[in-house]
């Protein structure tokens, strides 16, 4: 199970970082607002089919935690709307190693409230790995402080989402996760930003609708993999969301990769392999 837990997060690293890019790509034509709430909206709607799909019904919704999932939805939410729109003044690969702060935010988390023991080697992995991050959002020095707080903010709403998953995930099945994610989403923006949101999809529905697809699949992956594993080792493998990230960034939209970043993606790599080792 510990080896499937790996699997999957790593799996749902690539599936956030080529959410990155599509949200990337999509500013152009879109506002945050109109993205955030429709990659709520499309996704309850996709997981309620599917649930229907195989036959199970209204057992997804049953659920004795509400109260966590309202929360875990709050935190998504905020964690979508200011890591989005940091995009809209840094790079993918700034946007995305920036957001790794989450790692310190996550343990500290883990440890109280959890109860995880946070051990001198996991802890030495945690400073290893956030090392790397340091040396690829080096070469950049980002002048943008404004992307560099939103990036920020996300990782801190991130690490309450990731505390929460971890909880629920071990007990609810992962659709239903999903569903309350995507219902309470759709709701909050809807109720905050509905002057804000663009209702006419008439050009961009399948931009819009690839986009979720995308999500979903990196969020149900990333929920699985903290089924079985502790979230302070799990935590650490999405460390190489970075290297996907910065890889589509370079290939997609023209940024540049120093030798400063490719060392940062070594030392993110190997990180990495111990952690799957240990």
């Amino acid at each position: 199970m510990k080896r499937f837990s790996v699997y999957n997060q790593i799996i749902s690293c690539v599936f956030f970082s080529l959410l990155g890019l599509q949200v990337k790509l999509l500013l152009e034509k879109m506002n945050i607002e109109t993205i955030v709430f429709y990659r709520s909206f499309i996704g309850l709607i996709i997981i309620l089919v599917l649930s229907i799909t195989i036959k199970k019904g209204i057992q997804i919704i049953k659920t004795s935690n509400i109260k966590i999932h309202i929360l875990r939805s709050i935190f998504g939410t905020l964690a979508m709307y200011f890591g989005y729109r940091s995009l809209n003044y840094i790079s993918l690969s700034e946007a995305t190693s920036i957001g790794f702060t989450k790692v310190f935010f996550t343990s500290i988390l883990a440890f109280f409230i959890l109860k995880e023991k946070l051990n001198l080697f996991s802890l030495a992995l945690v400073v290893v790995g956030f090392f790397g991050v340091y040396l690829i959002a080096l070469p950049t020095q980002t002048s943008n402080l404004i992307g560099l707080y939103m990036s920020i903010l996300s990782a801190i709403c991130v690490a309450g989402g990731i505390i929460s998953i971890s909880f629920l995930a071990k007990i609810e099945n992962t659709l239903t996760v999903m569903i309350y994610h995507s219902l309470f989403s759709s709701i909050v923006f809807l109720f905050f930003f509905k002057n804000q949101i663009e209702f006419n999809l008439a050009q961009n529905y399948l931009h819009m609708l690839l986009l979720t697809i995308t999500a979903l699949a990196g969020q149900f992956f990333n929920s699985e993999s903290y089924k079985y594993g502790k979230t302070n080792r799990i935590v650490i493998l999405s460390y190489s969301r970075i290297v996907f990230s910065t890889l589509l960034g370079f290939f997609f939209l023209n940024e540049k990769i120093s030798f400063i970043t490719l060392l940062g993606i070594l030392v993110i790599v190997i990180t990495t392999y111990f952690v799957k080792k240990d």
